[in-house]
């Protein structure tokens, strides 16, 4: 799956999947395997390049939402709020783009604004812009593999594929947020 979904990386085409939901359970399955080992993976080397030139990023969003939001209001913002919203403007409008030629442009502009947007994760990130791409590399990863199964399987099972992946990555921190320790 993941030669497929470089290969489609490489020449995007509006050319949907035509199989059955049983099929595209299937494949939306290893696109969360696939997404969520590409974030840790490209998380961890993110962590590893900042703290080696030093760079002081400040307070992390995700973690000034766990201040200042209950559980349940995390859970909604994060797992249901933005997947929607987030496909709706980000892939949504991929389907406007009917002519080949347009379509790449617009797929790979999907996957790059939305590893962007995530840049004001970062408290200080305008001090650090010149670590843009490596800040979103995990985001501009997810939005490769975001933009596939929005064009493969369709708009709501890219909206699925976003809620799952937030909710995987978060649960860890909604737990520890449940049973009353404090996120670092």
């Amino acid at each position: 799956m993941i030669s497929e979904v470089w290969e489609y990386f490489k020449n995007p085409k509006n050319e949907p999947y035509k199989i059955h939901d049983s099929e595209k359970w299937s494949i939306l399955k290893k696109l969360l395997v696939l997404n969520i080992a590409a974030s840790f993976g490209l998380g961890i080397v993110m962590g590893v390049i900042t703290t080696a030139v030093g760079a002081n990023l400040g307070a992390h969003g995700v973690a000034e939402m766990f201040k200042k939001y209950p559980i349940y209001g995390i859970f909604f913002l994060a797992v249901i709020l933005a997947p929607v919203l987030e496909e709706l403007i980000f892939r949504g409008t991929l389907t406007f783009f009917k002519n080949p030629k347009y379509f790449s442009y617009a797929y790979y502009g999907s996957v790059f604004l939305f590893g962007a947007v995530h840049l004001t994760n970062f408290e200080t990130y305008a001090d650090h812009l010149w670590l843009a791409p490596i800040l979103v590399l995990p985001q501009t990863a997810a939005g490769i593999f975001l933009g596939f199964a929005r064009v493969k399987l369709g708009l709501v099972w890219s909206m699925l594929l976003h809620a799952l992946h937030n909710g995987i990555l978060l649960a860890p921190m909604l737990f520890f947020k449940f049973a009353g320790e404090t996120i670092p």
